[in-house]
């Protein structure tokens, strides 16, 4: 896998955006002389937003992996688990089990 430059970056989170279901998603492509190229995520009901950028991978903003940037479909599922609140694209597994 090859690290993207900065004018590869945009393409990518484009790639992206058209993977999420735009009537539950809002997306916003942000792009500008001296800064880095991001996606900005809305989920329409809950209205939870996130940044996403790209190199190689896509990274939520608080510097997390989400997948490799040529998976945009494996990202678009990890965004799509994280705006809805789930976390997880196999969705609410319930509480966490004490031993």
């Amino acid at each position: 896998m090859t690290a993207l430059g900065p004018a590869g970056a945009p393409t990518a989170l484009e790639r992206l955006a058209e993977e999420l279901d735009d009537r539950e998603f809002a997306t916003v492509l942000v792009t500008g002389t001296g800064r880095r190229a991001r996606l900005t995520v809305e989920n329409r009901h809950t209205k939870v937003i996130e940044d996403i950028y790209a190199d190689s991978w896509y990274w939520w903003s608080q510097v997390e992996r989400i997948a490799p940037t040529d998976d945009p479909v494996a990202a678009a599922q990890q965004v799509t688990a994280r705006l809805r609140g789930s976390g997880s694209p196999l969705g609410d597994t319930g509480p966490p089990i004490t031993i």
